[in-house]
């Protein structure tokens, strides 16, 4: 039985949706996930997913769990996880001069960070107390003085 088109989108869209509803579970669990685990058993039948033979069901499964992890990455932003969990407390080494884009701030502990969104604002100080910390968007860092914050990513 052979389908179109049409039914690989069907079969797509069920497999990102499923990737989707399963990213939070296989984060948390290292489950090896399966076909039979996302699809219902109607669904296995009307894809002809349930008629694959067993080589092409591992292979199926197989890529299904490269997708999952791919979502799962792509759902959680870099630097959030590791670079500034818990928080990180410090000083700017040295002048500051607020940020204009693609400023990089080396920090007294020897820390070098990068900005990674365009903003400009302009402040001078010495050695201002800055602190780094987890955001949905990635690691957001605050210095004393300044009103606004910014994203920035851990060069070192």
């Amino acid at each position: 039985m052979r389908y179109g088109p049409s039914m690989l989108i069907v079969v797509l869209a069920m497999l990102l949706a499923a990737g989707f509803l399963f990213a939070q579970a296989a984060k948390q669990a290292a489950t090896h996930l399966t076909m039979d685990m996302v699809m219902t058993g109607q669904e296995l039948q009307n894809t002809g997913v349930a008629g694959l033979g067993t080589s092409q069901r591992k292979a199926l499964d197989d890529w299904l769990n490269r997708y999952t992890g791919r979502v799962i990455k792509a759902l959680v932003p870099s630097g959030t996880r590791s670079d500034c969990t818990p928080a990180i407390e410090d000083q700017i080494d040295g002048d500051f001069e607020g940020w204009d884009g693609e400023t990089i701030f080396k920090l007294t502990n020897g820390q070098i960070w990068e900005q990674t969104e365009y903003d400009y604002e302009y402040e001078y100080a010495y050695n201002p107390d800055v602190t780094i910390y987890s955001t949905t968007q990635g690691c957001r860092m605050k210095v004393e003085g300044m009103d606004d914050t910014i994203i920035v990513r851990r060069v070192k």
